[in-house]
């Protein structure tokens, strides 16, 4: 009688075990989903802004554009044919673009990397020396362009 005891509160407390691993299953699942879509919002008090970079009449392909605001940290925007977006809060920045390689069709690890098309002067790569400068304002809704001479 005292083994039927035991094997029925094993099989009960089994059968709550794997209620519970289910409960904590669907909670961390849970906390998870809204940790994940809390993070794919836009931040609260930010402004979509858009633009193009070029240099010397011409789009920077493979480049980014870094806005560097007063207080806080910076917002790095990709431009891969030369137009970027990005999420930023209302106020002054500093920008610098950076260039990227172009690696030719066939490239593979180990060959020599190809020299930069574009080498732009530090007035638009250094943050100490740029002369890019952009004013967000709430409600903007016409481009930030950087045209490099």
């Amino acid at each position: 009688m005292q083994i039927a005891n035991n094997r029925l509160r094993t099989a009960r407390f089994g059968l709550s075990i794997g209620r519970l691993q289910f409960l904590a299953l669907f909670g961390w699942l849970v906390f998870f989903l809204a940790i994940g879509a809390a993070g794919c919002t836009k931040s609260a008090g930010t402004v979509s802004v858009h633009g193009h970079v070029s240099y010397r009449g011409e789009p920077l392909a493979a480049s980014s554009v870094t806005f560097f605001p007063a207080k806080g940290r910076p917002v790095t925007a990709p431009a891969p044919q030369g137009e970027y977006t990005a999420e930023l809060a209302p106020g002054d920045y500093t920008a610098i673009v950076a260039v990227g390689i172009e690696y030719p069709k066939g490239f593979k690890e180990g060959d020599p990397l190809p020299k930069p098309k574009v080498l732009l002067p530090d007035a638009y790569t250094s943050r100490a020396n740029s002369t890019l400068k952009a004013t967000i304002k709430s409600g903007q809704d016409q481009p930030i362009d950087f045209d490099l001479k």
